[in-house]
């Protein structure tokens, strides 16, 4: 009997050797990492999965998405590790069979915190342990700075049971093949699918499904329940599952589910990823037109009234079917239980999530909820919106305050030499761009205490210039509703202004630009104008910001001066091959002087001979900010130096003290 029991036992152990197989992803060679398929990094460098695409070696698939930094292979001196960042993801997948073990083999033991999303998970000793049975199991990094893999191996087991045949399905139960046929059926129905869906979405007893038609068009259901397996995004369900048909508070779905096999393919991203609807909550929210169990998205949208039960409401800025604007609302509920930001009901969102109907009213279960991350200026000044809700997501640098009855206005810049150009998506390259600093006004609407505590302010924190945009197009000034954070122990660097002199170069200033002026000062029928010498270009002047200059001025009529000054536009530019107005002009076209009014802040120079044959005693020195403060002493950030010759001329520098 001992000689039966052994030689039964050799069989068993050598048919379960050709039921499983054990996979290994290698991250800690240059060998491993090219054999699975991908790039080996260089010295320094990382290779980010999510870039390079899932990769598949025997039979298991490897995904990622990234987290805090892009989950990759790096290489730090020739030492190759796997680096999962915080909320970073690796899921391995097997379209056929089950994954019945992994092993984690870290390459550095401390901040190894990684969870599995099903089965059992342990760490000891800088090993990871999973055990279980499921074709995909994601795991998500929820530790500070970053996990380092060496390697992974992945136990997987052929067996793929399908529908239970000891437990046969009833021949004379409802088939159906279509999700919208499934809609049609009377509740109560039990029935048969009998064709392939995929997931778009799994929480707990939620499971949401797709199908495309005939046409293309898609398809969405909700499955209700435990269908007894976890599925990755886009896994494709095979035929065969079973459920019961009921409408609950208006909104249709599945019930008792059962007979789910394994995935038998995975769909890409484009599959599952959710419709952008931003612009369009007018239609979504409306019950009519079916967006129930759909994965939508909503960019720039407000949020308000958040409850400690998860209810909120979402706001959308929209305009209707006839281009008027208006205002749509939708409730949410905190279906999921994640986490909320600090909602800010001034600050605009993206929100992902899944709608639903409950009573008659669409509602949205939030997958994840993003705070607005600001648009960089230059984009904002050539490709903005007027009415538009604008957070600036750069560091800016004030240049300029005025204070003139209404005009409570600071104006700033973001002085950027170069701009990163991403238009990846609509031309297929991103670049690096040679740029000019951008200008833009913060109007402070007559808002004395709040003019006050920005203009004290030398630089502005990304993220804390929030207002609406307007004037666009000429002069444009984000209206202000908070006060910007300044950045501390940060200097005001050396600001590029540029100078025009108008017997030599042509303007190229853009509205609202802060820079130096350079004519002949004369009245023509009783107004001010800055001309070429040959009193032939003229640029208006206007004294609204500092009248006190025009009686200083008018006594020196003919004088050449230099002026601090605002370039303000007077009218839209004609439209450039694109359509949209140009808001920065290329042009030697002396006409175009006569386009734009200044706004003098200080007088820098002011000479009735040639600046440069100047070799006289300096008799006099003030300091200019281009704020317009005067002072006989250097004053913080940028000066304009004047110096005061013998004969009354003027020569002015500048510099940073």
């Amino acid at each position: 009997m001992n000689r039966f029991f052994s030689t039964f036992l050799m069989a068993f152990t050598a048919f379960f050797v050709l039921q499983a197989a054990e996979v290994t992803f290698d991250f800690s060679s240059a060998e491993g990492i090219a054999a699975m398929g991908y790039a080996v990094p260089d010295q320094g460098a990382g290779t980010n999965l999510t870039q390079e695409g899932p990769v598949t070696v025997q039979g298991v698939t490897l995904s990622a998405t990234d987290g805090a930094t892009a989950t990759r292979i790096w290489n730090s001196q020739g030492s190759y590790t796997l680096r999962i960042y915080v909320d970073g993801t690796i899921t391995l997948t097997v379209a056929e069979g089950s994954i019945t073990g992994v092993t984690v083999n870290a390459a550095n033991t401390s901040n190894f915190d990684l969870l599995a999303d099903v089965g059992d998970y342990s760490v000891a000793a800088g090993v990871g342990t999973w055990t279980g049975s499921a074709s995909s199991v994601t795991f998500t990094h929820v530790g500070t700075k970053n996990a380092q893999v060496a390697s992974l191996v992945v136990t997987t087991s052929s067996d793929n049971p399908g529908t239970d045949p000891e437990d046969p399905i009833d021949p004379n139960i409802e088939k159906v093949d279509s999700l919208y046929q499934l809609a049609a059926l009377p509740d109560g129905t039990e029935f048969q699918f009998t064709s392939d869906v995929y997931v778009n979405y799994q929480w707990n007893e939620f499971l949401w499904v797709m199908q495309l038609d005939g046409e293309g068009y898609a398809l969405a259901g909700l499955i209700y329940g435990d269908p007894g397996k976890q599925y990755q995004l886009g896994a494709v369900i095979p035929a065969g599952w079973t459920g019961k048909k009921i409408t609950y508070k208006g909104l249709v779905e599945v019930t008792e589910p059962a007979h789910f096999a394994n995935a038998k393919d995975i769909l890409d991203w484009d599959y599952y990823s959710a419709f952008d609807c931003t612009g369009y909550m007018h239609e979504v929210a409306n019950p009519g037109m079916g967006w129930a169990n759909f994965k939508v998205f909503f960019d720039g949208v407000h949020l308000s009234q958040v409850d400690s039960r998860g209810n909120f409401t979402i706001t959308s800025h929209e305009t209707d079917d006839e281009g008027n604007p208006i205002d749509v609302t939708m409730a949410g509920f905190n279906k999921m239980g994640i986490d909320y930001p600090d909602v800010d009901p001034t600050e605009v969102y993206g929100i992902e999530g899944m709608m639903t109907i409950y009573n008659g009213k669409m509602e949205l279960y939030p997958i994840i909820i993003t705070g607005d991350p600001g648009t960089k200026l230059w984009k904002v000044v050539y490709e903005g919106e007027d009415g538009t809700y604008y957070k600036l997501n750069d560091t800016l640098f004030v240049a300029a305050a005025v204070n003139a009855g209404d005009k409570k206005m600071v104006f700033v810049t973001d002085n950027v030499d170069e701009i990163y150009y991403d238009t990846y998506a609509e031309w297929g390259y991103a670049e690096w761009m040679a740029w000019y600093p951008d200008w833009i006004a913060l109007d402070c609407s007559g808002n004395e205490a709040l003019y006050n505590e920005l203009a004290e302010l030398e630089v502005l924190a990304p993220g804390t210039v929030k207002g609406v945009l307007n004037d666009c197009q000429t002069n444009p000034r984000l209206v202000l509703n908070s006060v910007p954070d300044g950045l501390e122990d940060v200097e005001l660097p050396m600001l590029t202004l540029f100078q025009y002199d108008l017997s030599e170069d042509y303007i190229a200033a853009l509205g609202h630009e802060v820079g130096r002026a350079d004519g002949y000062f004369f009245y023509r029928d009783g107004q001010p104008y800055l001309c070429s010498e040959q009193d032939t270009v003229v640029v208006k002047l206007n004294f609204d910001y500092a009248p006190a200059l025009e009686a200083e001025m008018a006594a020196k009529e003919g004088f050449k001066y230099g002026l601090l000054c605002v370039f303000t536009l007077d009218e839209a530019w004609e439209e450039n091959r694109e359509g949209a107005p140009m808001r920065r002009i290329h042009t030697t076209d002396e006409d175009y002087f006569t386009n734009y009014t200044i706004y003098p802040l200080a007088v820098i120079s002011c000479a009735a001979v040639d600046e440069t044959t100047i070799d006289k005693q300096v008799v006099d020195v003030k300091y200019i900010s281009p704020a317009g403060i005067i002072s006989q002493q250097p004053q913080d950030g940028v000066n304009i130096v004047v110096k005061t010759h013998s004969d009354g001329t003027r020569t002015t520098t500048k510099r940073m003290h």
